[in-house]
């Protein structure tokens, strides 16, 4: 009688527990994508099961001379990338259309604000080898990567209030990346230089950071930023009056431009702002307060001014704050208070205004507040178009 009671036992024990495991199985449902047109992108996320519950990230990516237009299917909306949660079989189709405007917005534009979409002043942009966009959101003490094609941004260092922590910034300025996507930013109210590495969430600093002050292992609202090919930052000082080169690695600089108090001697520079290299390591200076480019040769102590506001053929210079260079040896100048961007031929001398020149305003073919720009190809620029909250991309003539 005992041993019937102890297997009826057993066999309950057992039931339970079978019962118990078919409840706990796991669920998977399926994700599947489409492309429409199949030509016009990418989407990084693979087809396949998913467990229950499970979030991910979609990201649409355009192809050259595409742009992402819309989700449709179990998501719709304009958000990219965005996230999905699996909670039942998905069915998602990513729409592209053909990039035909001579001038669009790539980030921001949807007003002043600190939400993912939106940006407060921004002064510095980059680009990455996959053509993702990387905004010094000026006023939000923050540096937003925006992947390509995407609609939102991602806070990749600050977004922390402002301060002089670590993983704080305050008011960053103009901005560079190195060969491993590791980004160099222009902590100017900090009076430092910060590096973040890709993925780390905080910063170090390599330059700086001893509060202002005219000393070599000071800086004094630093703003503009290069990085040589060896591996050297050239940063411009507003309050310095210079431009000086520093070693990651020591604990000072080397002033390579000004730093001769303020004026318009060759020798000085008054509050700069954009600098540029060339590959031969020939600097050019956007010297913002005295209206003029001033080029700097390796070693020289005297800079040469290759452009004024007595050269140019339109109304006047209103302070260069901007300043990059192309492979054909044109500069792209941003010309602050007369909202627009010049283009300048270092070869022919040729001028020509390629982009804003309308007057102040937020519509498609007007700036406000230009700043740093950068020319990827011969077909089109991008401008931090500061006052309007927005990156703008302008295709050449």
């Amino acid at each position: 009688m005992m041993k019937k009671k102890i297997l009826s036992y057993l066999i309950l024990l057992l039931f339970c527990y079978c019962q118990n495991d078919q409840f706990t199985e796991e669920l998977y449902f399926r994700l599947k994508t489409e492309i429409l047109p199949i030509e016009g992108g990418t989407i990084a996320l693979e087809d396949g099961l998913y467990k229950s519950s499970t979030v991910r990230t979609i990201h649409a990516k355009p192809n050259e001379g595409w742009i992402f237009d819309r989700w449709e299917g179990i998501i719709s909306g304009f958000n990219n990338p965005t996230d999905i949660i699996f909670y039942g079989d998905h069915d998602i189709r990513a729409v592209f259309v053909r990039d035909t405007f001579g001038i669009r917005t790539l980030a921001g534009g949807k007003g002043k604000g600190i939400e993912m979409n939106q940006f407060n002043y921004p002064t510095g942009i980059a680009v990455d080898k996959d053509e993702n966009l990387y905004v010094s959101d000026m006023n939000n003490h923050r540096i937003q990567k925006w992947l390509k094609g995407s609609t939102v941004g991602i806070t990749i260092a600050g977004g922390n209030d402002y301060g002089s922590e670590s993983n704080q910034l305050n008011k960053p300025g103009k901005i560079v990346l190195d060969g491993l996507e590791s980004i160099y930013i222009a902590d100017t109210e900090n009076h430092r230089v910060q590096k973040w590495y890709k993925g780390a969430t905080e910063g170090e600093t390599v330059a700086g950071g001893n509060g202002p002050g005219d000393n070599l292992y000071q800086l004094n609202t630093p703003y503009g930023i290069a990085l040589d090919k060896d591996g050297f930052l050239y940063i411009s000082e507003i309050e310095n009056h210079r431009v000086i080169r520093w070693n990651p690695n020591t604990k000072q600089g080397k002033v390579v431009a000004g730093g001769n108090g303020p004026g318009l001697e060759s020798n000085q520079l008054t509050h700069p702002m954009g600098i540029v290299l060339d590959d031969d390591k020939n600097l050019y200076v956007a010297d913002t307060y005295n209206h003029r480019v001033q080029l700097w040769t390796p070693g020289a102590i005297e800079g040469v001014t290759i452009l004024n506001f007595n050269d140019i053929e339109f109304e006047s210079i209103n302070y260069f704050s901007g300043i990059t260079i192309d492979k054909n040896k044109k500069l792209y100048l941003s010309d602050y208070e007369n909202r627009r961007i010049i283009e300048f031929d270092l070869i022919d001398r040729r001028m020509e205004i390629v982009a804003g020149g309308n007057n102040d305003g937020s519509a498609a073919n007007q700036l406000s507040h230009p700043f740093q720009i950068i020319s990827k190809t011969d077909d089109f620029i991008l401008i931090a178009d500061a006052k309007n909250n927005r990156i703008q991309k302008w295709k050449l003539n």
